[in-house]
Formats: C-alpha cells, structure tokens, sequence
C-alpha cells in the first residue's frame, strides 16, 4: 500500500484548519447563525470541511486499492465493505455526503436549522482524520 503522505497531510491539515474556523465563529446554537455573515461563513466552511472529508476518504480508497467508486456515496460503501469503518460509521458518513449535495446544489433553500444540524454532525469528520492518520503512519 503506497499513501500520497503528502496530499493526505494536505488534506488533514486543511480539515484542522476548518475545524479551528468553525470554533471561532462561536456557534452553539441555530440562534447564532442569524447573523448572514455567520449563516454564510459557516456554511462554507461545512461545505469545503465536508468535500476534504470526501477527499480524505478517496485517498484512502484510492491508495488500498478498494475499487473505484461511482459516487461519493461509494466511497463510504467500499470502505465499510473492506472493514476500514463499520456500517455505523458509514451510514454517518454517507448521510454527511447528503448534507454536502444539498449544500452544493439545494443551498438556496437552506436555513439556519438545516446549516446547524450538519454542523452538529461534523465531529465524526475529525475521528475519521485521526484514525486515517494512524493508518498512514503504519
């Protein structure tokens, strides 16, 4: 198994980095996303944090040689299917990647109930680094 050690510090880096940016913007409820300039940062900053967990994962796929998926969706589903997470943490997964379409193509339409409730689900994406890390360091 060869890991792009690099591209994948890049990407662990960036997820840190957006992590950081969201403790910042001191969101603890929907209230605090009233603010447009608050409603749009953090949903940015979802949106970009949830398309580098799908880039994280892909490496990994990519790098284990796990197949080649159809879908970002697929990437989860082959990672499960190889045991690299359980079914749990997959259908977590996949319904982040859900989160991540309507953000991407359904974003119009969204509130500062729909920006917090993915914002409540986002912590698995800082397990999922951690333990891709101690992955890539074996």
């Amino acid at each position: 198994m060869t890991y792009d050690k690099l591209r994948i510090g890049k990407i662990v880096a960036d997820i840190e980095r957006f992590f950081l940016d969201l403790d910042k913007m001191g969101v603890h409820n929907e209230n605090n996303l009233r603010d447009e300039k608050t409603f749009y940062a953090v949903s940015m900053l979802l949106f970009s944090l949830l398309n580098r967990f799908i880039d994280l994962a892909g490496e990994i796929v990519t790098a284990e040689r796990l197949g080649t998926p159809g879908t970002y969706k697929d990437i989860f589903r082959l990672l499960v299917k190889h045991k690299i997470i359980s079914p749990l943490i997959g259908k977590h997964c996949s319904n982040l990647v859900y989160a991540r379409n309507l953000l991407a193509h359904e974003y119009q339409d969204f509130t500062e109930k729909d920006v917090f409730q993915i914002y409540k689900k986002i912590k698995i994406i800082q397990s999922f680094a951690d333990e891709v890390k101690k992955r890539v360091k074996k």
